[in-house]
């Protein structure tokens, strides 16, 4: 996964193989970049996430990768940034444009999401030589308590939505849930990715 992480920055002529080192570079503020999402599972309070980033010292970049985006610009952007972070989707695909030891965070939907994730992103980020942080949103922080009452089967027993196959999983937690961070909850996580900066 180095290696093909390599080809990938070589093949898009991209300039960074290193994020930061806040050690060695104090003076250069670290660049975040958020990978937003218009349709499914987007952050609701993405105003909010930017003001902590950049109390804390980052950089803060927001940006959207659709079918649409021209894949060596957004290589450019992902390449440029020392921490990535969204909810779990396609979207962190990105991540093979980040320079080594880069931090990505994940955001877990709500929703028992934790092996599929560690499974689609966290491994990956690893074997890349990425710091890789995930965020386990609490249901305090789904939008989902807008639609179903708090004794509904989908707080109560999320497992036996996943009996019922993908489908019936991923059409509530997948597409019908959006994200608003705790920032009280999330905000640990920036700090943390700061630190792997070091």
């Amino acid at each position: 996964m180095v290696d093909f992480a390599r080809l990938m920055r070589r093949a898009y002529s991209l300039e960074r193989d290193f994020a930061i080192n806040l050690v060695e570079d104090s003076k250069t503020k670290p660049k975040l970049l958020i990978i937003a999402r218009n349709q499914t599972r987007k952050i609701v309070n993405i105003d909010e996430v930017v003001a902590v980033g950049e109390e804390l010292g980052f950089e803060v970049v927001v940006s959207e990768s659709s079918f649409s985006t021209n894949v060596g610009e957004f290589a450019r952007v992902v390449n440029s940034v020392d921490v990535m972070m969204g909810v779990h989707g396609a979207g962190l695909t990105n991540e093979v444009f980040l320079p080594t030891n880069a931090v990505l965070i994940q955001i877990i939907p709500f929703g028992f999401f934790e092996t599929l994730a560690e499974y689609y992103f966290g491994i990956g980020a690893r074997n890349m030589m990425l710091k890789y942080l995930p965020y386990d949103m609490s249901e305090e922080e789904s939008t989902l308590l807008d639609l179903y009452p708090r004794d509904h089967a989908v707080f109560r027993d999320p497992k036996s939505f996943q009996s019922q196959g993908w489908r019936a999983m991923a059409k509530i937690y997948l597409d019908q849930q959006n994200v608003k961070l705790n920032m009280t909850r999330f905000k640990p996580i920036l700090t943390r990715a700061l630190e792997l900066l070091r």
